[in-house]
């Protein structure tokens, strides 16, 4: 496939949360929160979790499935740093966007190695690269923060913060939604930042 001429499947956000939904409902992995997602990656789904040395610095990523569809590269320093645990969930997870959501492109392409799908995505146009990697961002923070179990941790946080006295959501609620994502982050086992974007996308941010 000429990487000029690539063009990434048009996904509605709605088919991304069904799918994403779906797969978490699908397997025990998925049934607690935290969501146990590399067991899903690796005895749910049957791919291959193989720590690959300097994959960041190669290939500019943290995670890498392979067009075989049966493997997911990570950075070793990633896959053995407990302090890397956030994106080594979140990388897997977005791993498994791609698989669910790009299957068929993947298959397609099905590059001998990480160097060579490197090659390839750094060679397609920027826009379809962005549709590609919007898609599996979404896959991912839906997968690991799903929406019930993010209502209920807001309202947690908020208690917790009304407490301590800090009610003005409205003043300031950009930092209020990042101080509570950061207390909110230890449930999902995700990063600030992740909570926070899904506060904005499920609309739940500001509070009524």
């Amino acid at each position: 496939m000429d990487p000029k001429r690539f063009r990434a499947p048009y996904i509605l956000r709605e088919r991304i949360w069904q799918e994403a939904d779906g797969l978490r409902a699908k397997f025990a992995s998925g049934a607690k929160i935290p969501v146990n997602v590399l067991d899903m990656a690796e005895f749910d789904l049957g791919l291959e979790i193989v720590p690959a040395d300097g994959l960041r610095e190669r290939c500019d990523t943290e995670a890498l499935l392979l067009g075989d569809l049966k493997t997911i590269l990570v950075d070793k320093r990633s896959f053995t740093s407990p302090k890397q645990e956030y994106r080594l969930r979140y990388s897997v997870a977005h791993e498994l966007g791609h698989y669910i959501l790009h299957s068929e492109v993947y298959g397609q392409i099905c590059p001998p190695s990480a160097e060579a799908w490197f090659e390839f995505i750094s060679n397609i146009p920027d826009d379809q690269y962005s549709w590609l990697e919007s898609h599996a961002y979404e896959f991912a923070g839906r997968l690991l923060v799903p929406p019930d179990a993010l209502v209920t941790s807001l309202r947690e946080a908020m208690k917790m913060a009304e407490n301590a006295g800090f009610k003005d959501w409205k003043n300031d609620p950009d930092m209020s939604r990042d101080f509570l994502g950061t207390y909110m982050s230890k449930a999902f086992n995700v990063s600030a930042e992740v909570v926070s974007k899904r506060l904005r996308i499920e609309k739940l941010w500001p509070p009524s």
